[in-house]
């Protein structure tokens, strides 16, 4: 067989198929059918993957990486691979790939146990040795291989439309497609590569072409301006050098260079200039210092004496200044104390007002208590004899408001009192009538034994009676029933009411007379039973009689035990209250109204210890003061004390009015000694910057030379001089650079005509580099046109009969060639008609016509060929004719082809197994297997793809 045959594809985690699938390749025809988004796609990019080491359509620039073949929905551990059973010119291999970081290794064998690592070049020799020579290049030979197993082995929709597309913008594209198809894309590579080589010369050589026209240009400039003395050059040389020393000596600097024989004179001149430059630019700035002195010179004296007088006058000013802060800060300070003293009687004044409001309103208060309380009787008394007379005028406020409620409690107690001593004489009554009643203890137990005796001669009396009295009332029962007996018959003939009665009714009426009269043993126990029943109810009657009084007497007893404990705790409280015994509620009135006449006297006697400090000339009140004229003494202190310290402020005002006069004086003073010494300072800075901006032009006209007249004299003597120096410096420069000038352009000349020499050898060179380039661009242009055309001539003989086969609706009689060196542009005859499938065929016809090249093509090749999608314009007639086509190809060429088909399509994949279900097992490389394979593909990328083969089914 020939080619590479795939007869297993096993591919995992590749791309949108996130699982393990293995795909049988061994039918000479396999369809794979799925929906769009299965995995086709897919399957095909995996295989190009396997064989090329890359996909091109996942291509960034010319690298691959790896690692976009990674499956989105399987986790970082599974890694992209690949593996494959193929045979190669009849031999069983077996290839793997797998993803390691961002490359693709691959291990190739004869199985998978003896499979080892093979470089990318190694592996492609293998499965593409015609695509490239054996001495090309390790990459380029890569590239070419993987190419050509890309344009060989898969027609995609690309593939498909670059085949007959005839556009200019992808013609390049059809022709590396064809020579993919015919095995000659390294001639056409090799075309290009010298067609580029050219190009890229070509580029290069207009560049040097342009470079010696302008070179050439110059030199004929320069040789028709100089003159033949200027040609010989030596004379001109020595003129030039004299010229600069001369100048250099001039000029005396270090920074010049020693004049020698083969010293460079342009850098010399440069430097020469260089030097002469700063100097005169340096003696430039000199000069027009030294005119702004002698323009200033003769204000020089009277500047200095201006500045010696000013700062005189500068440090008189800053003395009376200083005084006069002294005076200042002296005036504020006595003004501040006046100022301070008068806040101090304003405050007294305030006081004094505050205290006699408050203290007239406490005495107010006291005066009306003590009227209150009847106690102005004993008037006249003084403070201090009231304070004796009421000694809770001393105590807390808390402790008098504790005496308060004490006394507002006793009151109520006593309110009380009388209801309890009445209450006290009935409960005696009562306790001496219940004690009568009274039984003891051992007579209560006997009661309580009656009781029992009682209970149990109940118990014992109606269990008997229950015992006589149940069989009774079941007999009572069954004759009511029997009373109740009705009949459906006349009553006279039952046995039973008519046996010895005569007849029903007198049998009824013996019975009622029974029922009504119990039975006399019965009415027996009943009568015992209420007799015991009466006596346990009289026995517990006397018992709880008994109960009752022995409660009551307990009772009795505790309720006058209260009422004791409450008569204890008043006389405690009256004792605490330090009143006497027997105290009625007027006792504690009285007592209340004193504490209210002590509550007042202490409130003023606190507002006097708590006011006296902060008055002046002590307290207005004393402990002496007689009660009856408190408001009279308050009044006639006060008044007396405000009228001194009006007084007082009356001075302090007249004080603090002459001590502001006194600090405005003085601030008016210092506001015109400051203005002065300002503008002093103003005027001496303007005659220091004016003196110090002369003798910095001094300093920059005269560096370290003294400050006189005959110093300005000598310095414009000498800037006269130095002037005129560098000017005749400048004389020789000139001269020597006119003299160099000449020699410059001769050596110009010289270099010129040195330089164009081996430009032109270079030119020479690279035409005859491009003459070969074209020479050998035609030579690889002859061979790849002459193969290709025997080639596509070759095809053509398999095209046109697979194009009339498929192209079920007859247009065309034949497919042929283009003429001369056109040969790819195809064209179509029609009843003498020539039609351009680019332009004239529809989409349909122009797929029909691709398929029939790579189908043409594989025939030629062998192996395993990959079509995704193929029959996308095809039409239904269009369909049945590549179905025959496939039919035929598959049993004419099983042994050395085999197709892998890829559809969406259910209707083809419906024919596909018609047209061959009557077709038996074919010879293939693994054996007799059947002829078409159809596979199915389910589910997609998230949800795990899953393969099932549903042609043949066994």
């Amino acid at each position: 067989m020939r080619g590479i045959w795939l007869s297993a594809l096993s591919v995992s985690h590749f791309r949108g198929i996130s699982d393990s699938i293995v795909f049988d390749f061994s039918s000479p025809l396999t369809l794979v059918f799925a929906p769009n988004g299965t995995g086709k796609t897919t399957m095909c990019e995996a295989t190009e993957w396997l064989l090329t080491g890359q996909v091109e359509r996942l291509k960034e620039g010319n690298g691959f990486d790896a690692t976009v073949l990674r499956s989105k929905f399987t986790e970082d551990l599974h890694t992209p691979s690949a593996a494959a059973d193929l045979y190669i010119d009849g031999q069983r291999r077996f290839v793997t790939r797998f993803v390691e970081g961002t490359q693709s290794l691959a291990r190739f064998g004869n199985d998978i146990e003896s499979a080892s690592a093979y470089r990318p070049n190694e592996l492609l020799a293998l499965l593409a040795p015609a695509a490239a020579a054996n001495e090309t290049h390790p990459l380029a030979a890569i590239n070419l291989r993987q190419r050509w197993l890309k344009g060989t082995r898969f027609l995609s929709a690309e593939a498909l439309a670059a085949l007959v597309d005839t556009d200019e913008e992808t013609i390049e594209r059809r022709a590396q497609v064809f020579a993919d198809l015919l095995g000659i894309r390294h001639l056409l590579d090799a075309e290009r590569q010298c067609e580029k080589y050219a190009g890229e010369l070509a580029t290069r050589l207009r560049s040097l072409d342009q470079l010696i026209a302008r070179e050439s240009a110059e030199a004929d400039a320069l040789e028709l301006a100089l003159t033949d003395e200027e040609m010989a050059g030596q004379e001109t040389k020595i003129s030039a050098r004299s010229e600069a020393s001369a100048a250099s000596e001039l000029l005396a600097s270090e920074e010049l260079p020693q004049a020698k024989e083969q010293a460079n004179l342009d850098d010399l001149l440069e430097a020469l200039t260089a030097v002469q430059r700063r100097q005169r630019h340096a003696l430039d700035l000199r000069i027009i210092e030294a005119q702004r002195v002698e323009a200033q010179w003769s204000m020089r004296p009277t500047l200095e004496h201006e500045v010696n007088e000013g700062a005189k006058l500068e440090a008189k000013l800053t003395q009376s200044l200083t005084e006069m802060e002294i005076k200042g800060r002296e005036a504020a300070a006595r003004l501040a104390a006046y100022s301070s003293q008068r806040d101090v009687a304003s405050e007294a004044t305030r006081s004094l007002a505050a205290a006699k409001d408050q203290l007239a309103h406490l005495s107010a208060v006291l005066i009306a208590t003590l009227h209150e309380g009847g106690a102005l009787d004993v008037l006249p008394q003084s403070l201090a004899a009231l304070s004796v007379l009421y000694p809770e005028s001393s105590w807390t406020a808390s402790a008098r408001a504790k005496r308060r409620s004490d006394l507002a409690a006793l009151e109520a107690a006593l309110g009380q009192a009388a209801d309890q001593s009445k209450r006290l004489r009935l409960l005696e009554a009562d306790l001496v009538v219940a004690r009568s009643r009274q039984v003891t203890e051992e007579v209560l137990a006997v009661l309580r034994s009656n009781v029992v005796e009682a209970d149990s001669r109940i118990r014992a009396a109606v269990t008997l009676l229950d015992a006589m009295a149940e069989p009774v009332e079941r007999l009572q029962a069954a004759a009511r029933d029997l009373l109740e007996h009705d009949h459906e018959i006349d009553a006279a003939k039952c046995p039973i009411c008519s046996h010895d009665w005569g007849d029903a009714d007198h049998l009824r009426s013996a019975i009622a007379d029974t029922l009504s009269a119990a039975p006399e043993f019965v009415e027996t126990a009943r009568t015992a039973v209420t007799v015991a029943s009466d006596s346990a109810a009289t026995a517990r009657a006397r018992l709880t009689e008994a109960l009752e009084a022995q409660a009551q007497v307990l009772e009795l007893e505790k309720e006058l035990s209260i009422l004791g404990v409450a008569g204890d705790a008043l006389r405690r409280q009256i004792e605490q209250l330090a009143l006497e015994q027997g105290a009625s509620t007027e006792t504690v009135r009285t007592a209340r109204v004193n504490l209210n006449i002590a509550d007042a006297l202490a409130n003023l006697l606190t507002a006097l210890d708590s006011i006296s400090p902060t008055l002046p000339g002590g307290p207005l009140l004393t402990l002496e003061s007689q009660v009856d004229d408190l408001i009279d003494q308050l009044e006639m202190t006060t008044s007396a004390r405000g009228r001194v310290v009006q007084h007082q402020l009356a001075e302090l005002a007249k004080k603090i009015e002459a001590a502001i006069l006194e600090r405005d004086e003085i601030r008016a003073s210092y506001a015109a000694v400051n203005q002065s010494l300002h503008e002093c300072r103003k005027t001496q800075h303007q005659k220091l910057s004016a003196l110090a901006v002369l003798r910095m032009a001094w300093e920059k006209a005269a560096p370290g030379a003294g400050w006189s007249d005959a110093a300005l004299t000598s310095l414009m003597t000498e800037l006269d001089a130095e002037a005129q120096r560098l000017s005749r410096a400048e004389g020789h420069i000139e001269a020597a650079r006119a003299a160099w000038s000449a020699e410059s352009r001769r050596i110009r000349l010289q270099e010129l005509r040195r330089a164009i020499q081996p430009s032109l050898d270079r030119q020479k060179h690279m035409q005859g580099q491009i003459a070969a380039a074209n020479r050998a661009r035609a030579v690889f242009y002859d061979a790849y046109t002459t193969m290709s055309r025997k080639q596509v001539q070759d095809l053509s003989r398999v095209v046109n009969p697979l194009f009339a086969r498929m192209h079920a609706n007859r247009v065309f009689d034949r497919i042929n060639l283009g003429e001369d060196n056109d040969f790819l542009h195809w064209l179509a005859d029609a009843g003498g008609q020539q039609l351009d499938p680019g332009k004239d065929f529809s989409q349909g016809q122009r797929q029909d016509l691709a398929l029939a090249l790579f189908l043409a093509r594989a025939r030629s090749l062998g192996g395993t060929f990959f079509l995704d999608e193929p029959i996308t314009h095809l039409d239904d007639l269009n369909r049945v004719g590549l179905l025959d086509i496939l039919r035929a190809t598959v049993l004419e060429n099983s042994q050395f082809l085999n197709l892998v088909i890829t559809t969406s399509s259910r209707a083809l994949a419906r024919h596909l197994i018609e047209k061959f279900s009557g077709v038996g097992p074919l010879e293939t490389p693994a054996g007799r297997v059947p002829p078409l394979k159809v596979l199915e593909l389910e589910g997609n990328g998230r949800t795990g793809v899953r393969l099932r083969t549903i042609y043949p089914l066994s």
